[in-house]
């Protein structure tokens, strides 16, 4: 088995072909990259990935670790994700490493949550 087709998921980022339905929020949350943390807020969240602002602008195709906790989980959550985009300080995203547990987590936090429309 290969490695996933990132330039694949890239374009369903850009062109706004999603697999799951993204919900809005404000989680504050922390993203490590290059050993160095960055301070941001969550403003989309899918069980899939999501969307953040971040300070400093972090380049397409970075891997970060993201630290975040979903209110009803019982631990802060810490997830492998790669940026599929990045818009000045916006950035798309998309989650590498989730167990079930934590993929259940944000299944549940996202019922409780309005749905972006469009």
């Amino acid at each position: 088995m290969g490695e996933p087709d990132h330039h694949e998921n890239q374009e369903k980022w850009t062109t706004g072909q999603r697999r799951h339905r993204r919900y809005l929020t404000d989680l504050p949350l922390t993203v490590r990259l290059s050993g160095r943390d960055l301070e941001g807020y969550c403003n989309q969240v899918a069980e899939g990935g999501l969307g953040t602002l971040l300070a400093k602008p972090i380049p397409s195709g970075s891997v970060v670790l993201l630290r975040f906790a979903v209110p009803g989980h019982e631990t802060e959550l810490h997830v492998k994700a790669v940026v599929r985009y990045q818009m000045g300080f916006q950035h798309g995203l998309e989650f590498l490493s989730l167990t079930e547990a934590e993929r259940a987590a944000i299944r549940l936090f996202c019922r409780e949550l309005p749905s972006v429309r469009g």
